[in-house]
């Protein structure tokens, strides 16, 4: 399971360090409450930040990761899946693995779903 919480970690660390300085904001609450394990609050902000900015990989990342944390593991794969298809290319600095990609981050997170 440590295994699991540094990726998760790793994830949430990518969201708030890549992320232009506007949406900081959220993701900084958002990063706090996943590093608290409050789902709830979690979900609200990463929501709230794809309303302004759909696209935000990192938060689909966080948000399919709070989604399987919270026994939502459908919706937690169908928002992995939904990364796959629009993100071959895209690459992560994550902290304790170095450059990742997007699609190899998502990819593990539904490979964790599986194992659960």
């Amino acid at each position: 399971m440590v295994g699991v919480r540094s990726w998760m970690m790793s994830i949430a660390v990518v969201s708030a360090i890549a992320l232009p300085q506007v949406a900081r904001a959220v993701d900084d609450v958002a990063y706090e409450a996943i590093k608290n394990h409050d789902w709830t609050a979690a979900e609200q902000q990463l929501q709230a930040g794809l309303q302004k900015e759909p696209g935000n990989v990192f938060r689909q990342l966080n948000l399919a990761w709070v989604y399987a944390q919270t026994g939502r593991k459908a919706e937690a794969a169908a928002l992995y899946r939904e990364i796959l298809k629009h993100e071959q290319d895209r690459v992560a600095s994550v902290p304790s693995q170095g450059a990742r990609s997007v699609a190899s981050l998502a990819e593990r997170g539904l490979a964790l779903l599986d194992k659960n």
